[in-house]
């Protein structure tokens, strides 16, 4: 009994856990009267993902208590049902949840193929701005909760007043319009010309939800497709081997 107190001692109480500590850990979803047994396959940034023969049970919004039994200790957390694929299902991984683990990169990054307009721009030296009177496209090629990565199409016009650390006024589409301030914080010469990283300085509150579930939409297919092609190719590794 003593054994199966102990890791009680670690929910809640601290921080900085290895977010991989979770991987292959049994999870224990439960909601209602009804409780399921599965593993964890996947956790970044706000998903994490649970294999388990029950996951038809489910159904998109259940709100579920969950614990996983980690080789660090037991976690418990509420959290919610967001995708689900033949196996599996996907659920939120709180803000607070995650807190106590750190991970390598602290905000996952999708690659997306969204546009936007490069407005005006202000110099590395903050003192001159530019309004550009016909903006400029842009091609976003990721995007994450605290940045985007794009391409200049003019880049020929551009290519010197942007530098590192320039801030720049720009819209972007992403099936809504969200007006917003960047900051460049790499600049890398590519063969199709620059490619930039910029991070928010402001996003207005009214699109912070919006650009929330914009991303947390593209991990989870970029996920399940990328799934999917593991699967393929192990398949097609496997019968080669059984029928070379």
């Amino acid at each position: 009994m003593a054994n199966e107190q102990q890791p009680m001692k670690l929910y809640g109480s601290k921080e900085g856990y290895d977010a991989d500590v979770m991987i292959n850990s049994k999870a224990v979803l439960s909601k209602d009267d009804f409780v399921a047994t599965g593993v964890l396959t996947y956790a970044l940034g706000d998903i994490i993902e649970v294999e388990l023969p029950e996951f038809d049970v489910f159904r998109l919004g259940d709100k579920l208590k969950m614990t996983v039994y980690t080789k660090s200790g037991l976690f418990v957390w509420e959290t919610t049902v967001v995708a689900k694929e033949q196996g599996s299902l996907i659920v939120l991984n709180p803000p607070e949840n995650r807190r106590k683990f750190t991970e390598k990169r602290e905000f996952p990054r999708v690659e997306v193929t969204k546009g936007g307009l490069l407005l005006g721009l202000q110099d590395v030296n903050k003192r001159n701005k530019h309004h550009l009177d016909n903006p400029i496209a842009i091609s976003i090629k990721n995007i994450s909760i605290n940045g985007v990565g794009f391409t200049v199409d003019d880049n020929a016009m551009v290519e010197k007043i942007i530098q590192k650390h320039s801030q720049l006024e720009v819209e972007l589409n992403l099936g809504f319009s969200m007006a917003c301030t960047m900051e460049v914080v790499r600049k890398e010469k590519t063969n199709m010309g620059f490619y930039y990283g910029a991070s928010y300085l402001n996003v207005p509150d009214e699109k912070a939800n919006a650009l929330r579930g914009f991303i947390l939409k593209n991990q989870i297919e970029t996920y399940f497709i990328q799934k999917r092609e593991v699967q393929i190719k192990k398949a097609m590794e496997k019968k080669t081997v059984a029928n070379p």
